[in-house]
């Protein structure tokens, strides 16, 4: 119990430490925040909006930009998110630092149990393990610039943990991987999804090897088979109402780097080096840290910024695994011939998927050229991103580097040790970050003119749209009462708007030419042919009626297929089944076998008492 207690507390304080490096740095420039907060702020306040107007619903489209538009279909909309729940009771920025700690936290925990209770290591390198995970540059960056479609990468451990367990019911352990592909989706996260899959072809062979019995397809497929299908269940609502729209607006990017193969992975070790061991490095030897900005920008040969690049695993990490390689190559290798072939085929498989990530990593190879054109594939970019799914994995190898070394010395003392001096640099190593320029993450959207239209939404506000202001930002729509149209930022229709052309012009939105209102009827960008409108097409006079309720803010009744309505119902079914079933599970099988099983003295003394 003791020794619980003394984990549970360093397991606290290491999370309580990220916590307090991660909300800080974040609001070093405060109100001065990352440029792509205006892109998912402005949509987290206009869907609180919807929500004070209508009530819990789905907010199918929205008046406030582009001259009206889906919301629900959008990839990116969060509406069914932790951090818009959180925005019912916080401003959207609080919010967003709240759950970027919620789901460090989730990671954390979800990343110890697997090390410790899974491939069964130790305590202490479970925390290492854990450690190394969520304090990672890739992390830390999103958080920053305000990717917040990206601060559920902690979660990619959850189907791992779930399909690797081998004590959980294959149902449950499908209801998690469904749960998290869910949040996923839901949250706009595309890109976490397609790292977290790298990382779990990845993990899977490493799993064999640390314990070939954790790699059982007895368990594995039927686990898989349950999430498939809760999943599809789950998601198929967002997923389809997403596919119609994007029907309208194919997203095809294709990213073309600047150097060789060789170079770069070069570029890729540099990423993963990174800020956390760069950067000291330099302030060391008395050079500027935008050496090493500029240096990584022509290594990977990439025309992003620093952000983009940046996925720094800890020093303590990187010092633990040239450690284990250095082991690994000068240790007289023995030759198991059991189950030679599983380990044959293992060892294919992970080169296979390390290639494989490398090459999404650098945008070349032949595997990436291959798969590149699939669906989801062909609207992704930005490959120097997919080099996170390499932080997982390699936080698992420097967990049981440091796992072996403690069973090799068998000393408690050097062991304690040693886990304090390494976990305290991984923890003081995020402090380097403030030796980078916080102009190179482009820290330039006043938060200010967001949190004010939160605080007038909360005197009852709710802004209705009278206007059409064509070059006008986001986040200034709401105050204005206006949507406009040239400024809309909007990742879905590329680069200035370039392949998004509404009809609409400056001017009052009751303003009437051939017959039409100056406003779009949404319906026309994802559900066309059940309410007989076509693209751009704009809102008829015999519609007033649904004008007036939309520039309200509220939801007209127009049409959706049939297909979607059932999709919408059996996805809200399946998660209050999913929830309850998962509840009852942990109450059965966890609160009550503790509460029972108290020891036989507490159940005397407190029926003494009774008597």
């Amino acid at each position: 119990m003791k020794n619980r207690r003394i984990i549970a507390i360093l397991g606290g304080l290491n999370i309580l430490v990220i916590a307090l490096f991660l909300v800080p740095y974040t609001n070093a420039t405060y109100p001065m925040v990352g440029n792509d907060f205006r892109l998912f702020l402005s949509r987290l306040i206009d869907t609180h909006l919807h929500y004070k107007v209508n009530g819990f619903s789905i907010q199918w489209y929205t008046p406030s930009f582009g001259g009206g538009l889906p919301a629900y279909p959008n990839p990116l909309q969060m509406q069914f998110s932790l951090t818009q729940l959180l925005t019912w009771f916080t401003n959207p920025w609080n919010a967003v630092l709240a759950s970027s700690v919620l789901y460090a936290i989730i990671g954390y925990l979800v990343a110890f149990y697997f090390l410790r209770n899974v491939l069964e290591l130790r305590s202490l390198s479970a925390i290492l393990g854990a450690v190394f995970f969520i304090g990672n540059g890739f992390f830390v960056e999103r958080v920053v610039i305000g990717h917040v479609n990206f601060i559920t990468f902690p979660l990619i451990i959850i189907p791992i943990y779930a399909m690797l367990n081998s004590k959980l019911p294959r149902w449950l352990a499908g209801a998690l991987i469904s749960l998290t592909v869910a949040v996923l989706v839901y949250s706009g996260g595309v890109y976490i999804g397609v790292i977290g899959l790298l990382a779990a072809l990845i993990i899977l062979p490493i799993a064999y090897f640390l314990k070939p019995s954790l790699i059982s397809w007895k368990k594995i497929w039927p686990v898989l088979a349950w999430g498939g299908v809760l999943t599809f269940l789950l998601c198929g609502s967002k997923l389809y109402a997403t596919s119609a729209y994007m029907k309208n607006f194919t997203r095809e990017v294709q990213d073309q780097y600047t150097v060789s193969w060789y170079i770069g992975v070069g570029g890729l070790i540099a990423q993963l080096a990174g800020v956390m061991t760069a950067l000291p490095f330099l302030k060391l030897i008395g050079k500027s840290s935008l050496v090493f900005v500029v240096r990584l920008g022509k290594w990977t040969g990439t025309p992003y910024s620093f952000w983009e690049l940046d996925s720094s695993l800890s020093p303590a990490l990187i010092l633990l695994l040239v450690i284990g390689a250095w082991k690994a190559l000068f240790r007289k290798p023995r030759i198991d011939q059991k189950g030679i072939l599983k380990k044959i085929i293992a060892g294919l498989c992970l080169i296979l998927a390390v290639v494989l990530t490398v090459e999404f990593s650098i945008a070349k190879g032949f595997l990436f050229t291959e798969l590149r054109t699939l669906p989801v594939l062909q609207s992704l970019h930005a490959n120097t991103r997919f080099a996170s799914a390499l932080i997982l994995p390699l936080a698992i190898l420097g967990a049981k580097v440091f796992n072996d070394w403690s069973d090799r010395v068998g000393s408690a003392k050097k062991t304690i040790l040693a886990f304090v001096s390494i976990d305290s640099l991984a923890l003081l190593a995020l402090w380097s970050y403030y030796l980078l320029p916080m102009d190179v993450q482009q820290r330039v959207f006043d938060v200010r003119s967001l949190t004010v239209t939160y605080q007038l939404i909360a005197a009852g506000e709710t802004f209705p749209v009278k206007t059409i202001v064509p070059d006008m930002n986001d986040y200034e729509v709401f105050t204005l009462q206006a949507s406009n149209t040239t400024r809309h930022y909007e990742p879905l229709f590329r680069d200035n708007n370039e392949y998004f052309h509404p009809l609409v012009h400056a001017g009052s939105v009751y303003e009437i030419d051939n017959g039409y209102y100056n406003f779009t009827n949404p319906t026309g960008y994802v559900f066309p042919q059940v309410n007989g409108t076509q693209i751009y097409e704009r809102i008829s006079v015999s519609d007033r009626d649904k004008l007036d309720d939309f520039l309200n803010r509220h939801q007209p009744e127009w049409k959706l297929p049939l297909t979607q309505n059932v999709l919408d119902w059996t996805a809200g079914l399946i998660l209050i089944l999913e929830i309850c079933a998962v509840c009852i599970f942990l109450v059965r099988k966890w609160l009550l076998r503790r509460f029972f099983h108290l020891p036989l003295r507490f159940w005397r003394r407190l029926l003494g008492r009774t008597r």
